[in-house]
């Protein structure tokens, strides 16, 4: 989950600026550091993972679901609010009070960088969010230019592809429960049934 969150980010929101991401990134762990600190916080794997998760979600376009575990399908918006919840189920609240702490430095990093509204072009960190050169080379892309200003911004849903299911049709004679309703998708006939010849 780790790894599909940050490609995630480094392929939608931040694409063509892995520097600008990992530059954040620092300053978001050790934010998570001293947040983790009141809980003798040790281990920083799972506040990563859910302010990654935080942000990612809060950049999602709106409608955008997520499936959990194949079971129920949720908005993709209320995902690090359900990771807690089950943390308070499956470790106690010491570990949610972890997974609280990564969704607060996942908002603060939303809110500062991005800004909250639909759509914005920055928060009130945005002009300080720019990897310095050095990481740039560093990264590979001291030569490369910058998107342009309008090409990504919060909610573009960069990564992320929202598919609508597919709409039934009324027919005379379709392969559907009462014979009336297909699938708009592709037909593929009607084939053998098991046990036929």
């Amino acid at each position: 989950m780790l790894y599909r969150n940050g490609e995630q980010l480094e392929t939608g929101p931040y694409s063509r600026r892995s520097a600008d991401l990992a530059y954040q990134l620092f300053f978001a762990c050790g934010l998570i550091i001293v947040a983790t600190v009141p809980i003798d916080g040790i281990l920083f794997f799972h506040p990563l993972l859910v302010c990654l998760t935080y942000l990612s979600s809060s950049l999602a376009p709106p409608g955008a679901q997520t499936s959990l575990m194949g079971i129920v399908t949720i908005p993709v918006k209320y995902l690090p609010y359900v990771i807690i919840v089950m943390d308070i189920f499956m470790g106690g609240p010491r570990y949610a009070a972890q997974a609280v702490a990564g969704a607060v430095v996942g908002h603060f990093w939303w809110w500062g960088v991005w800004g909250s509204q639909l759509g914005s072009r920055g928060g009130v960190l945005h002009r300080y969010a720019s990897a310095p050169a050095w990481l740039r080379n560093l990264v590979g892309e001291g030569n490369i230019p910058p998107p342009p200003p309008g090409e990504v911004s919060a909610n573009s849903g960069g990564g992320i592809h929202i598919v609508p299911p597919r709409r039934t049709l009324a027919t005379g004679s379709g392969s559907g429960s009462n014979g009336n309703t297909r699938s708009s998708g592709h037909n593929w006939g009607a084939g053998r049934t098991l046990g036929s010849s």
